[in-house]
């Protein structure tokens, strides 16, 4: 009598630890996600039957009629249990498998028969053919039916040694492992079990089982993280090398050079102009050495600014070859830094300072409101290109740098889109097209 206590202790705390185990794997902050939830499933079916066990384990030999028909349910219950824990168990294999895509068709396998057990365990409740409470007693009997059933089960665990030997290579060996303990432990149990009485080793198998799988996925997830953790600063050093790449790539040497000879020729005709030109300088350096460090997003304002010093540069460095116009309907946004200036560099360089030196070009700016989403657009009147065929040549690497510096920069922004349009002889316009949050369109209303 003693010892069926001690059982029923064993699989009530065995339950319990379940039971902890398919919440944690619920509510915990993972990144096997999927695999946390089948895990947690396969924990709950195990603790439900753990639980269901111990009752009988409990009332088992106590007379009484409400204590016959509680052994009648909760054995009913605990079977059920068991015929479905492998479906829970198939899934998470399923879900276990890295790589390829895997054979779905292992888990319909599983499931049928799961079915064919339930049915069996269904028809045999009435009949004792798999087993009965003594009435007399109120003992458990094992009927003759117990064998098919344990071989229903055994048939289950070989088809899931051979699915996970089939997929060795798309699992961790230490998943692998885990995965195995709860195919060979309950099968070696279930054979003992056939043919010594009374010990519900198949069960204590499983507490095993579930344990070693649950401390093998909190590893897993831990690894998991970690790596995830540092292909995220990998992914930051990139962005932030190609951020530095780009600022760097907007200071060239030939601008420098022409805009200082400018201002050396200016110092002596007209001073005042050659120190305003020298503060444009200053501000358009400053604010692409401050774009190496920049994460966050700058305000439209801030990159027209900016975009305002450089045309005010060019202005100097080439007198009277264009004119400016400014369109901006809507300002109270944010946008990844220097996206505009290169556009307008990009029109200037390839497009207006291509055009015959007598004739005048022209830039326009212009930004507009749509619904959710605000239209940055750069046009010139320079002359033109056919985009299509200018991508199929090598001359797109560096004609088209400056646009696709502003592409790469539009990656940190989701969402964010450019667009060109541009004909030969007629001249480009440069469209970004970027989100915006609902507070930033009531501000710009």
């Amino acid at each position: 009598m003693v010892n069926k206590y001690i059982y029923a202790d064993l699989e009530f705390f065995g339950a319990i630890f379940c039971f902890i185990a398919a919440i944690y794997l619920v509510i915990s902050r993972s990144v096997i996600k999927k695999q946390y939830k089948a895990l947690a499933s396969l924990e709950a079916a195990i603790g439900v039957m753990l639980f269901f066990d111990a009752i009988a384990w409990y009332y088992r030999g106590t007379m009484g009629a409400t204590e016959y028909l509680i052994l009648n349910v909760v054995n009913f219950i605990n079977f059920v249990a068991n015929a479905i824990l492998p479906v829970f168990y198939a899934i998470y294999i399923l879900l276990s498998i890295r790589g390829e895509k895997s054979d779905s068709k292992f888990v319909y396998v599983i499931t049928g028969l799961s079915l064919l057990q339930l049915l069996f365990i269904s028809f045999s409740q009435f009949n004792g053919f798999l087993y009965r409470i003594d009435p007399k007693t109120n003992l458990y009997e094992r009927g003759p039916g117990f064998d098919i059933l344990t071989v229903m089960f055994a048939i289950q665990m070989i088809v899931g040694i051979i699915f996970i030997h089939k997929y060795m290579d798309n699992i961790s060996r230490p998943r692998r492992y885990a995965l195995l303990t709860f195919l060979i432990l309950p099968l070696a149990a279930s054979v003992v079990q056939v043919f010594i009485y009374g010990y519900s080793l198949s069960n204590i198998a499983c507490i095993i089982s579930g344990l070693i799988m649950f401390a093998q996925a909190l590893d897993d997830n831990a690894k998991t993280m970690i790596a995830k953790e540092i292909f995220i600063k990998k992914q930051s050093d990139e962005l932030m090398d190609m951020r530095t790449k780009i600022a760097l790539s907007q200071i060239k040497p030939e601008f420098l050079y022409d805009t200082l000879s400018s201002i050396y020729t200016l110092c002596d005709t007209d001073t005042a102009r050659a120190k305003e030109v020298i503060v444009h300088l200053s501000n358009y350096l400053r604010q692409d050495i401050e774009s190496i460090d920049s994460e966050n997003l700058v305000s439209f304002e801030k990159e027209l600014n900016h975009t305002m010093v450089y045309l005010e540069l060019e202005k100097t460095r080439n007198p009277g070859r264009f004119t400016v116009e400014y369109h901006t309907k809507v300002s109270s946004f944010k946008l990844p830094a220097l996206t505009i200036q290169p556009l307008v560099e990009n029109a200037l360089t390839h497009g207006i300072y291509k055009l015959p030196p007598d004739e005048r070009g022209n830039i326009k700016i212009s930004s507009e409101k749509g619904y959710g989403y605000v239209k940055i657009a750069v046009s010139d009147n320079g002359i033109g290109f056919d985009y299509d065929k200018l991508k199929q040549e090598e001359v797109v690497a560096r004609d088209l740098a400056g646009i696709q510096n502003v592409r790469n920069r539009l990656k940190i922004m989701e969402d964010a889109e450019l667009h060109i349009k541009s004909k030969e002889g007629e001249g480009t316009t440069v469209e970004i097209i970027v989100p915006v949050r609902n507070s930033e369109e009531s501000e710009s209303q």
